[in-house]
């Protein structure tokens, strides 16, 4: 939902958590508009949403991935979020 709404609201930059890409009967997900800040954070153990189609659109996109040891609810993986985001937020008002 996130990187649908992006294309109409333009926001200051992405922070996607797990995002759901390449699930089936789900629709194809729509780049990130150009030159839009974007990170991700997904689990190698996602069992909802496979890591695999995910490093496939970062790639292909060239945005930036942190993978972690962790699943889809990337529970125990709090600090190293919150790490994450404050250094992204920094970024953005920097």
């Amino acid at each position: 939902m996130s990187l649908a709404a992006a294309a109409r609201i333009r926001p200051a930059g992405l922070f996607l958590m797990a995002p759901a890409i390449g699930l089936p009967g789900y629709p194809d997900v729509p780049p990130v508009p150009h030159g839009l800040p974007t990170a991700i954070v997904h689990g190698w153990d996602d069992d909802i949403v496979p890591p695999g189609p995910v490093i496939d659109y970062a790639r292909q996109h060239r945005l930036e991935l942190n993978l972690v040891p962790d699943g889809h609810t990337l529970e125990h993986s709090l600090a190293f979020l919150a790490h994450r985001f404050r250094f992204f937020l920094e970024r953005l008002t920097a």
